[in-house]
């Protein structure tokens, strides 16, 4: 029941040619200046005199250049933790660099989202959330926040990474990182990333932009010269805004392939959401003995989520309920927390332990939910006990494990193993519904819920055989969940038909897995990977996920011109079987169960050509191809036609000096 105490106030066919027809230069002199290169690159590494240039600080005694990617190394904040420091060496590897073009692609995909890259995802299968303790619930733009771990680089040379996509239909994808050390104990850099995506639907012309993404990060390491003290801060920053559509809007009687169409209408024309997040990260030790480590980690984060509509401009039959205002639509919510984290930690022998207290301060706040409400858990203080441990005997073995505990209850428990035969790990929490989940009021919605904390159990595993030619792993995931806490939509005896419901039974899922890589006639290579999900128990119909997964590839990579151009062809392939696929709420930005919409059965096909000439990587992708000749696709959520036929493109090109 609602308590409202507390409360105030294009035409398929003709798209490759249309397309050729603008980009073809481009394309073609990119592709020509790429083997160019490569041909002549033989002659370049080859120095036509000895001994050194004069005013040169670049070159040894050969006039080869000295800076690479074995000079410009990064390391992670984690591995320093477990006191296991490693430095990796820059990615040049060209095997599925195609797959940047696409985080639902780069993410196996295993995400659905509304059609186009940057908009709203959602894990098809079930995840384990992060936090036991508060959160906002706003988290369909996860992905975007954390695509990438913070690196922290030791280099002897300033070092810059470009990266470039650009595709049809005004897709454009930015990442530029840039790092150099200040001294040998002492780094700074910066990682800047662009979206910027032009609509699918109804198009007006280039710059007609569907979704707009802004992220920055700064980042500085510091260590001593006897590395008993060191230093980790970053700072990060993402804005991410979506024209929102509501996806293609069809009366009376039409055929599936109508979603496709070039006449095809979007319901919405006026509305959008936005999200901005900040987080500002702390971390330093400090060495007393080997074994005695103490150290400390301070975490200030910032969400703000937004949806804005014109109701004078959207029909009167797309929203269900009016809340607020009848004439528009301006809804804000913004999550603070602070958390600081004090510890010791060290190492007895091959055994890492840590033992650590955080305190936790978080803030809600709605536009529509007075201060002086009854909605008093807006504010708090958490209070978490937890502790870490970690064993690895050399390559062969690696166990690790982290407890936590909070003063209400709430704990996580979760186990890892890892050898070359065996993969497994365990995960059992208790965690808190979000604050979207409990309580909400805006425009169009409205709820006051006493959920109580949902239990959980994922126990996965695989076994692994591995030769030169083969690699087979099979492999299973079980999950278990109780008061499982989601959104539904149904009827509800309101004008509301999508809200927050909590399970009064369980949910119990059962995936077997089997990835497969084979290489044969020397070059050739042959990968799937196999999910079949039995849910087992499923009650509320909480769980509605696909019951056969399908990933393939089938690829050519040789090394040509003398080892001078290393390439990769082939065909990416996806499918999963029909099945009752999240529906998508755009005034909460929330997926919800829904059981009146069968999503079809379609195979996606991607054919891609990947390349790397001295310092930089490129690909040359075609999306969708089977689009091209049924004029119809696939549809990762109900009402939102999918990614559409398209050539991309892109460069990653690493810079050392």
């Amino acid at each position: 029941m609602l308590n409202r105490k507390f409360l105030t106030q294009n035409r398929s066919n003709h798209i490759l040619p249309l397309f050729l027809r603008v980009h073809f230069l481009r394309i073609f002199f990119f592709l020509v200046l790429s083997f160019s290169l490569a041909i002549v690159s033989k002659g370049q590494d080859e120095p036509e005199r000895k001994g050194p240039r004069v005013g040169s600080s670049i070159i040894d005694d050969t006039t080869r250049q000295v800076y690479g990617p074995q000079t410009s190394k990064y390391y992670y904040e984690q591995d320093d933790f477990f006191n296991r420091p490693q430095l990796y060496t820059i990615d040049t590897i060209i095997t599925n660099v195609h797959r940047m073009n696409s985080y639902v692609r780069a993410n196996n995909n295993l995400y659905q989202d509304l059609g186009n890259t940057g908009t709203a995802i959602h894990p098809i299968f079930f995840k384990p959330p992060d936090l036991i303790g508060a959160s906002s619930g706003f988290n369909t733009y996860d992905l975007y926040w954390d695509t990438e771990s913070v690196k922290y680089f030791d280099t002897k040379s300033p070092y810059t990474n470009l990266k470039i996509i650009l595709g049809g239909r005004g897709k454009s994808i930015t990442r530029i990182a840039f790092s150099r050390n200040i001294n040998p104990q002492w780094n700074l850099g910066f990682t800047y990333r662009v979206l910027l995506i032009d609509k699918q639907i109804q198009r007006q012309g280039k710059g007609d932009r569907h979704v707009k993404g802004g992220y920055l990060d700064f980042h500085t390491a510091y260590q001593t010269k006897d590395s008993s003290y060191r230093l980790f801060i970053n700072y990060r920053h993402n804005k991410h805004e979506v024209d929102e559509y509501g996806g293609v809007q069809l009366d009376g009687t039409y055929d599936y392939k109508d979603f496709f169409s070039k006449d095809a209408i979007p319901w919405l024309t006026e509305a959008s959401s936005y999200e901005k997040r900040n987080n500002l990260h702390l971390h330093h030790r400090y060495e007393i003995v080997k074994a005695l480590q103490i150290y400390h980690t301070l975490d200030s984060y910032q969400q703000g989520n937004g949806f804005k509509d014109d109701l004078s401009k959207s029909p009167e039959s797309y929203y269900d309920n009016i809340e607020v205002d009848s004439t528009l639509t301006d809804d804000y919510a913004k999550f603070k927390s602070f958390r600081n984290e004090v510890g010791i930690k060290g190492n007895l022998l091959k055994l890492f332990y840590n033992g650590y207290y955080a305190i936790r301060n978080y803030d809600m706040n709605y536009k529509y939910i007075a201060e002086d409400t009854l909605f008093t858990k807006a504010k708090g203080v958490e209070n978490y006990i937890g502790g870490r441990i970690s064993m690895k005997l050399d390559s062969v073995f690696e166990l690790t494990g982290w407890g936590e505990i909070m003063q209400n209850g709430n704990y996580r428990i979760d186990a890892q193993l890892k050898s070359k035969w065996l993969e497994a790990s365990l995960k059992q929490m208790q965690y808190a519904p979000s604050f979207l989940q409990q309580a909400y009021r805006g425009s169009h919605d409205v709820w006051d819920n006493d959920f109580n904390d949902v239990n959980i159990t994922q126990l996965n595993g695989y076994l692994h055989y591995t030769t030169k030619k083969l690699d087979i792993s099979p492999g299973v995931t079980f999950s278990t969940l109780t008061n499982y806490v989601f959104f539904k939509r149904g009827y509800y005896g309101q004008n509301q038909r999508v809200l927050p419901i909590q399970s009064s039974g369980t949910q119990v899922m059962a995936a077997p897995e089997l990835k497969f890589f084979i290489r044969f006639l020397k070059d050739m290579s042959f990968s799937t990977q196999t999910i079949y999900t039995a849910v087992l128990k499923n009650d509320d119909y909480a769980i509605q996920v696909p019951e056969l997964f399908v990933n393939g590839q089938l690829a050519y990579q040789k090394m040509w011109f003398k080892n001078n151009l290393d390439m990769q062809v082939g065909v990416d392939v996806h499918w999963q079987s029909s099945y009752t696929a999240n529906g998508y709420d755009i005034t909460t930005q929330q997926y919800f169960v829904q059981q009146s919409y069968y999503t079809t059965a379609f195979p996606i096909i991607d054919v891609f050509f990947n390349g790397r000439i001295k310092k930089a990587r490129l690909f040359v992708k075609y999306n969708n191809l089977l689009q091209l000749f049924t004029q119809q696709g696939y549809m990762p959520t109900p009402g939102y036609p999918g990614y559409r036929n398209t050539l991309d493109f892109g460069v990653d090109w690493s810079f050392y000096d």
